[in-house]
C-alpha cells in the first residue's frame, strides 16, 4: 500500500489562515505505524490546507508537554513495530502516567482524536480508551448486509442516510452548511466501539459481527459503533474504530489492479468528514 499521489488536499474556503489555526499533535511516540510509514501525510496536508498546524513528535505525554497542543491525534499505536508481532497481550503501549496526563488534559479543555483498528491495534489502544469510557472489540468487524457489493469486502461497511447507520443530526456529519454535509462513508475493516456516554456517529447494524482477524486474534466483544463523539469534562473526544478514512491510500491487489481507500475513494465523503471532525474538535 502507498499514499495516493493524485489525492487533492485543497480546501476551497479554509477555516483558518495558513499556519494560524489550532496545533495538532500527530503522536509518533508509540510505534505509530501510519506515522512511521508517512501514511499520515494526506491528512496532514489537508489539515494544513485548512489552516491547522500539524506537528509530528515522539515525546511521551506529560502535563507540560500536552499544554503545547489544541488537538492530540493518536493513530495506529502499538507497543512494538507493526508486523514484528501479532498479539499485544499484556504489553503496555502507554504508561499509566501518560494515560492519566492525557485524560487530565482533555478534562481541562483539550481535544482528543483517537483510533482503534483491527487486531492487534485494538488490544493496544484499549487501556487508553477505557480511561475515557470507551471499549473496543478485539478481532475485526464485518457486516454481511451493509457493505459495498462492487468491492465485495464485508469488512468495508457502508454508513449512509438511506441505511440509517449514519447519524445525520450530529454537527460532524451535518456540517456547518449544506455543502459541508456528509452523506456516505465506507469504513475499511477495523473494530467496533462501545461508549455509553458518547454520541454514535457510525452505527453498526444487527447484521454486523466481530470475527477473528487474519493474525488469529479475537473475536472478543462486539461494539455498536465505528465512530463516537462526546465531551469529557471541558474537552472533547472523537474515537473511530477504523483509521483508513483519515488516509488516502492505494492498495495493490492480487489481480494487478489498484484499490483506493480513504479520502481519495470516489463517491464517499471522508475528506469532508475529516474537515468537519477537526472543526468540531477545535471549536467550543
Amino acid at each position: 500500500m502507498s499514499n495516493d499521489p493524485e489525492f487533492n488536499s485543497e480546501v476551497k474556503e479554509p477555516t483558518y489562515k495558513k499556519g494560524k489555526g489550532p496545533k495538532i499533535l500527530l503522536d509518533g511516540a508509540h510505534h505509530n505505524f501510519f506515522i512511521q510509514w508517512d501514511f499520515i501525510k494526506p491528512f496532514s496536508d489537508l489539515a494544513k490546507a485548512d489552516g491547522y498546524q500539524t506537528i509530528v513528535d515522539s515525546s511521551k505525554f506529560t502535563p507540560e508537554y500536552l499544554k503545547r497542543f489544541d488537538v492530540v491525534m493518536i493513530i495506529t499505536s502499538l507497543p512494538f513495530n507493526f508486523t514484528t508481532k501479532n498479539q499485544v497481550t499484556d504489553e503496555s503501549t502507554f504508561s499509566k502516567d501518560e494515560i492519566n496526563s492525557l485524560y487530565d488534559w482533555v478534562n481541562n479543555g483539550g481535544s482528543l482524536l483517537v483510533f482503534s483498528e483491527h487486531a492487534p491495534f485494538d488490544q493496544a489502544i484499549n487501556p487508553l480508551l477505557n480511561q475515557f469510557g470507551i471499549e473496543s472489540s478485539i478481532g475485526t468487524t464485518i457486516d454481511s448486509l451493509n457493505y459495498n457489493k462492487e468491492i465485495g469486502r464485508t469488512g468495508w461497511i457502508e454508513f449512509t442516510k438511506d441505511n440509517g447507520l449514519l447519524n445525520i443530526e450530529h454537527p460532524i456529519v451535518k456540517g456547518r452548511t449544506p455543502s459541508n454535509q456528509v452523506n456516505r462513508l465506507l469504513t475499511f475493516g477495523g473494530s467496533g466501539l462501545n461508549g455509553k456516554n458518547y454520541t454514535n456517529l457510525l452505527r453498526l447494524s444487527e447484521s454486523s459481527e466481530n470475527v477473528v482477524h487474519s493474525t488469529g486474534v479475537g473475536p472478543i466483544g462486539k461494539g455498536n459503533s465505528q465512530a463516537l463523539a462526546g465531551n469529557v469534562g471541558k474537552g472533547k473526544v472523537v474515537a473511530l474504530g477504523d483509521s483508513n478514512g483519515f488516509t488516502a491510500m492505494v492498495f495493490d491487489q492480487n489481480d494487478g489492479t489498484k484499490q483506493k481507500a480513504g479520502m481519495n475513494l470516489e463517491n464517499y465523503d471522508w475528506k469532508q468528514f475529516v474537515l468537519n471532525t477537526l472543526y468540531w474538535l477545535s471549536t467550543e
